[in-house]
C-alpha cells in the first residue's frame, strides 16, 4: 500500500461552506492557501467577548471548511484508494466532487474514507472538508481544522487493512521471546486467489531476527484475520530505561509479486499487574512517575509536528517523568512516536464526557452512537506502540455513580479487550462527580449550615465561608463510604481504578477492596510528598498522574495566585489570560521550580535549587488554587525593590540549607518543617549572588546559586536543529533569551522583540510562556516573559537557506540559519 502525505495545496476557508453559503457567495472566495497540520483557531486574534471565554483562553471558535484539487493516475484505476484524517476539530464532513463520502464528529480521532467510488481517474478532482465548531465545544483550548496529518492510501484490490497489522508479545521468559502477529487482509476483486503472507522482525541493524510464512486461499470479496506467530531468540527488550525498538515487515505475495507490504516498530516487553507487585515491566516494578498533558504545544496552538512531540517527551523525560496521560482524548501518532523512542510510558484516554455533555456542543453529543467506532480506531492506532500500557475509558465521568449509566463503561471496557487482550483498562474517576446527582440536597445542606454558624456568631453570611463549609464537606463525602458504594462497579469493570484527587482514600481502600489495583490518574502538583510516599508504601498504588506535567492553553488561571484581598468565586482568570498556568513545565517548556522539587521527591535529584517569591507581594496575602504551590521563580533580579524584604525557598533533600547574600549566611535551618524537600528563608534583596549550600549529616552535599544579571543587551538565539523539511511536514524550534554582556539571562527584560524571515520559510508561531499575554501567536513582535522567547519555522515548499532575524531596541540584532532540505 502506498501511503502519500495529501497535507500540501489545501484552501482554507471561513464559514461552514453549505450549500446556501455558496450560494450566496458567488462562488466568490479565494480562501487561503494552507499546507497541513493547520489550527485554525491560532491563526485568529483573540476575543475577550469570545462565547467560550475563559475556558478556551479567549481563543475563536468558528465554523470553516478547506478545499483541495488533485488529480489521480490512470494506473489507478483498478485500485482502492482511502484517505485517513488522523485529527479534524471538529464534527468533520468530507465530500468528494460535491458527493458526501463520510464525516466523524469526533475531534480528537483518527478516521478513514473510502474514496474508491467517487475518484475519477486522470483528471481532476476536488475534496471539500467541511468543520462545524459549535461553541462552546470544549473545556480546554480545542484549536480547529484540519490539526493533524492526512495521508492518501492507494492499494491493490488485494490488501493490507490500514491500522490491520497487530503484534504483542504473549509470552517471554529468559532468552525467548513469543510475538503474535494478526494481519487484517481484504479483497474487494473477483475471483480465488492464492497468496502467501510473509511476517519479518528485524532487529535495529536491520538484521532478521525471525519470520513466519503462511499460504492463504482467498476468495472474492472477503475481509478477514490472520495470526502467526515468532519466536525470538535472545530479545532486547523494551522499557522505560531501554527502549529497543524492533522494525517488522509483513508482506502479501501472488508467487513473485509483492501485492502488498506494511512496515512499522514494535518493542518487545511484558506487562504484569497485581495487588503484591504493582505494575511489573519484563518482571521489574514500576512506579509510574506521571503527568497529564493537553494537546496543543504553546505558541503552534494544536498543529501536530514530530519535532513539537519529541522536543515534549524529552523534556520530559529529562525531568524524571516516565508517564504521561493523554487528557483527555486519544494521543496523536507523532507523540506517541516519541514515547516510543525515549521509553515514556502511556496512559491513552478515550474522552472527557460518556453521554452527558459538560459544555453544549462536546463529543457527549455525539458518543453514544460513535463510540465503537472511535474506541476501535483508537487502539487500533496504538496496538503496536510499546509505550502504550493502559487504556483509560473516561475522564471524570458523571456516569460512574449511575446504576444504569455506568453500563457503558462495560462496553468500553469489554470491546477494547476484544481489540487488544495485551494492555489493561482503568477509568479516570472523580467521585465527587459520580455522586453530583444526589449533590442538590448535600450542598443545600451545607449551605444552610454554614449560614446557621454564621448567624450563631454574628457574622454577615459570605459566599466564600459558604463554599469553604461546602469544600470541606465535599472532602469528607469523597471520602465517604456513599462515593465508594457509588462507584463500586465503575471500578470493578477495569483493571486499574483511576483516581482523580482521592489520594486519602488509597489506604481505606485497600483495606475495603482487597483486589483493587489504584493509580492517581489526576492529582495536585503541591500533594506529591504525600502522594508518592503512599505509591511507594502501597504496592498495589502503582503510581501518580500530576495536573499537569506541561502547560496549556485554555482553562484559563486555574493555576493562577492573586493577591490581597480574598478572591471571589470565578474558577478561571478573566481576559486576558490564555493558559492554565499549572504546570511543571510552562508554555514554552521551561522547567518551573515545582518541576525540580517534583524531581527531587522522585528521588531523582540530590542538587538543591533556589527559587525567589516575588518582594512585591511580600506583605501581601497570597492565595493559591488546588493547582499551585508557589509563585517563586527562579531570579535574582528585583529593580526597584533593594533593601526590601523577600522570601527564598530551597528545595533539598539535605538535612539543612544555609543561605547566603554576596557571601554573607543569612541563615541556616532544617528543611522540610513545613514541607517536604523545602525550606523558606527570609532576607532582604540586594543584587549580587544568591547561594545555597545543603549538609547531610553536618557535611556539604551541595550548592547552587543565582546572579543579578546585568541590563539586558543581547538576544540570544539558536535553532534546535540546523534542517527542517522542505515541504512544511515539519518545523524548528528558535529558543531565544534575552541576555546582559555577559551572557546571563535577565527575567526582567522588557525590550519588545521582532521577528522576520528571509528565504523558503515562515514562522509558524512566535510569543512567550506569558499566561496573561494580550498577544497573538502570529504577531511579528513579543515581549519576553521571564526573559524568553520562542519561534517555530517551518518550510514552504523550496530548497534552500532560511535566515530568521531579531531585533530589539538597544540590543544588536541576530540572525538564525536553517536550511529547508
Amino acid at each position: 500500500m502506498k501511503k502519500i502525505s495529501f497535507n500540501e495545496n489545501w484552501v482554507y476557508h471561513e464559514g461552514g461552506g453549505g450549500a446556501l453559503q455558496s450560494l450566496m457567495g458567488g462562488g466568490q472566495d479565494a480562501g487561503k492557501p494552507v499546507t497541513l497540520p493547520h489550527d485554525a483557531s491560532v491563526g485568529k486574534p483573540r476575543d475577550s467577548q469570545e462565547e467560550n471565554g475563559s475556558g478556551n483562553g479567549f481563543f475563536v471558535e468558528e465554523n470553516c471548511h478547506y478545499t483541495k484539487e488533485f488529480v489521480l493516475k490512470e494506473e489507478d484505476k483498478e485500485k482502492n484508494i482511502w484517505l485517513e484524517f488522523e485529527g479534524v476539530y471538529q464534527n468533520a464532513f468530507v465530500y468528494i466532487n460535491n458527493s458526501y463520502a463520510g464525516k466523524c464528529p469526533y475531534g480528537y480521532g483518527n478516521f478513514y474514507i473510502d474514496t474508491t467510488r467517487y475518484i475519477k481517474f486522470g483528471e481532476k478532482n476536488q475534496i471539500k472538508v467541511i468543520v462545524k465548531n459549535g461553541v462552546p465545544s470544549g473545556r480546554w483550548y480545542t484549536g480547529g481544522g484540519i490539526y493533524r496529518d492526512v495521508k492518501l492510501m492507494i492499494a491493490d484490490r488485494f490488501h493490507l487493512v490500514p491500522d490491520g497489522i497487530h503484534l504483542a508479545c504473549v509470552d517471554l521468559e529468559e532468552g525467548l521471546a513469543v510475538v503474535r502477529s494478526e494481519a487484517v487482509l481484504e479483497y474487494t476483486g473477483c475471483g480465488t486467489r492464492e497468496v502467501t503472507v510473509l511476517v519479518q522482525l528485524l532487529d535495529g541493524n536491520g538484521n532478521v531476527v525471525s519470520q513466519d510464512s503462511m499460504p492463504v486461499t482467498v476468495q472474492e470479496h472477503t475481509k478477514n484475520t490472520y495470526r502467526q506467530k515468532l519466536y525470538v531468540s535472545n530479545p532486547s527488550l523494551w522499557s522505560v530505561d531501554t527502549p529497543y525498538l524492533y522494525s517488522y515487515r509483513i508482506c502479501i505475495k501472488e508467487g513473485e509479486k509483492l501485492l502488498d507490504e506494511e512496515c512499522g516498530s514494535f518493542g518487545i516487553r511484558k506487562l504484569q499487574l497485581d495487588t503484591v507487585h504493582g505494575l511489573r515491566i519484563n518482571g521489574k516494578a514500576v512506579k509510574l512517575r506521571g503527568g497529564c498533558i493537553h494537546h496543543d504545544n504553546g505558541v503552534i496552538g494544536s498543529a501536530v509536528f514530530a519535532h513539537a512531540e519529541e522536543f515534549r517527551v524529552k523534556k520530559l523525560k529529562e525531568a524524571g517523568y516516565n508517564a504521561i496521560r493523554s487528557s483527555h482524548y486519544p494521543m496523536n501518532r507523532r507523540l506517541l512516536d516519541a514515547c516510543d523512542r525515549y521509553g515514556m510510558l502511556v496512559m491513552d484516554e478515550f474522552s472527557d464526557v460518556w453521554t452527558t455533555t459538560k459544555v453544549d456542543f462536546d463529543y457527549g453529543m455525539h458518543m453514544a452512537e460513535w463510540w465503537e467506532h472511535d474506541v476501535t480506531n483508537m487502539v487500533n492506532k496504538d496496538y503496536n506502540h510499546p509505550c502504550v500500557i493502559m487504556y483509560s475509558i473516561g475522564n471524570e465521568i458523571p456516569e460512574t455513580g449511575n446504576r444504569f449509566d455506568t453500563a457503558w463503561g462495560k462496553k468500553l471496557a469489554d470491546k477494547i479487550r476484544s481489540l487488544d487482550d495485551s494492555r489493561y483498562v482503568t477509568n479516570s474517576v472523580n467521585l465527587m462527580l459520580s455522586i453530583m446527582d444526589r449533590m442538590g440536597e448535600i450542598m443545600a445542606g451545607a449551605a444552610q449550615s454554614a449560614q446557621a454558624e454564621n448567624s450563631a456568631s454574628g457574622d454577615t453570611m459570605e459566599i466564600n465561608s459558604a463554599m469553604s463549609s461546602m469544600g470541606d464537606m465535599m472532602d469528607r463525602l469523597v471520602a465517604s463510604e456513599l462515593a465508594g458504594k457509588a462507584t463500586e462497579e465503575a471500578f470493578a469493570q477495569v483493571d486499574i481504578a483511576g483516581y482523580n484527587y482521592a489520594a486519602f482514600r488509597y489506604e481505606q481502600d485497600g483495606r475495603l477492596y482487597p483486589n483493587r489495583i489504584i493509580t492517581g490518574s489526576e492529582t495536585f502538583p503541591q500533594d506529591l510528598d504525600v502522594n508518592w510516599e503512599l505509591v511507594e508504601r502501597l504496592p498495589y498504588v502503582i503510581g501518580d498522574f500530576s495536573w499537569t506535567a506541561w502547560d496549556y492553553l485554555g482553562e484559563a488561571g486555574i493555576g493562577k495566585i492573586t493577591y490581597g484581598e480574598k478572591p471571589g468565586m470565578s474558577f478561571y482568570a478573566p481576559y486576558p489570560c490564555k493558559a492554565a498556568y499549572c504546570g511543571d513545565m510552562n508554555l514554552l517548556g521551561d522547567r518551573r521550580p515545582l518541576s525540580y522539587w517534583r524531581e527531587i521527591i522522585w528521588g531523582f535529584r540530590s542538587a538543591p535549587y533556589l527559587a525567589v517569591q516575588p518582594p512585591k507581594y511580600h506583605d501581601t496575602q497570597h492565595h493559591m488554587t488546588s493547582w499551585s504551590m508557589t509563585d517563586a521563580v527562579r531570579s535574582w533580579n528585583w529593580s526597584g525593590y533593594e533593601g526590601k524584604p523577600v522570601t527564598v525557598e530551597v528545595y533539598s533533600d539535605a538535612q539543612e540549607a544555609a543561605l547566603y547574600v554576596n557571601g554573607a549566611l543569612v541563615e541556616r535551618k532544617a528543611v522540610g518543617q513545613e514541607k517536604k524537600a523545602r525550606v523558606l528563608f527570609e532576607t532582604v534583596y540586594t543584587p549580587g549572588v544568591l547561594e545555597t549550600v545543603v549538609y547531610q549529616d553536618g557535611k556539604e552535599t551541595g550548592r547552587d546559586r543565582i546572579e543579578t544579571a546585568g541590563r539586558a543587551s543581547r538576544i540570544m538565539a539558536a535553532a534546535d536543529t540546523r534542517q527542517i523539511p522542505a515541504d512544511g511536514s515539519d518545523i524548528a524550534y528558535v529558543e531565544i533569551s534575552m541576555t546582559d554582556e555577559e551572557g546571563r539571562r535577565n527575567p526582567e527584560a522588557g525590550e519588545r522583540v521582532s521577528i522576520s524571515v528571509e528565504g523558503p520559510g515562515t514562522i509558524l508561531g512566535f510569543g512567550s510562556a506569558d499566561p496573561a499575554s494580550e498577544e497573538n501567536y502570529f504577531d511579528t513582535s513579543a515581549l519576553p516573559f521571564e526573559g524568553r522567547l520562542r519561534a517555530a519555522v517551518r518550510g514552504t515548499g523550496e530548497k534552500g537557506s532560511i535566515t530568521v532575524v531579531l531585533h530589539a531596541d538597544g540590543c544588536e540584532g541576530v540572525a538564525v540559519r536553517l536550511e529547508a532540505d
